[in-house]
């Protein structure tokens, strides 16, 4: 299991939970961070193809109300319930484990580099969240959203001094909470 989109001033926190039936694929798969974003989609189909797949969001408000911790450990949580089966073993990339998550559950650090499983749901989430995002573009082209993905860019600042944070922000996030029209000042 694994999680994309804690840092980011904009949209939600994604988790990926990954259970393959297959290992072997004709894609390169690593940690979604070092793929293209067409290797990424790529990797995402054939990941589909070869696995049960759990995806869980949460949102901004949600995130804005219990915290990025909190908010990916219940993404985690909803990620592992999707997936349709239990698994025996958890393995979370990183160093918190979210509770009920499973029977038994492993965290491991740098795991989206050093498990296939993890780089499989770190893909999973990254693709899930990057689609999302764009989505999201087509409601509020004025920010961005297609290209920085939420991310805390140049683009994304100018955008958000000049329009203010919209619907999609994390506005307990530094510097949405000091920006014009956030309330949060």
């Amino acid at each position: 299991m694994d999680e994309a989109g804690r840092g980011p001033l904009a949209g939600p926190v994604v988790a990926g939970a990954v259970v393959l039936h297959r290992h072997d694929f004709r894609v390169a798969l690593d940690d979604s961070k070092r793929l293209t974003p067409l290797a990424r989609e790529r990797a995402y189909e054939a990941i589909l193809r070869s696995a049960h797949i759990g995806v869980g969001a949460v949102g901004p408000e949600e995130i804005d109300r219990i915290g990025i911790q909190a908010a990916t450990h219940r993404a985690m949580q909803l990620a592992i319930r999707r997936l349709g089966i239990l698994p025996e073993l958890v393995l979370v990339d990183g160093l918190h484990l979210p509770p009920g998550c499973g029977p038994a559950m492993k965290a491991v650090v740098r795991g989206d580099s050093r498990s296939l499983a993890i780089a499989c749901a770190s893909i999973v989430a990254k693709v899930t969240r990057d689609r999302w995002m764009r989505w999201v573009h087509r409601l509020h082209p004025e920010y961005g959203f297609a290209r920085h993905k939420g991310y805390g860019t140049a683009q994304h600042m100018e955008a958000l001094e000049a329009f203010g944070p919209g619907p999609f922000h994390r506005y307990t996030f530094h510097p949405v909470s000091g920006s014009p029209g956030s309330g949060v000042l």
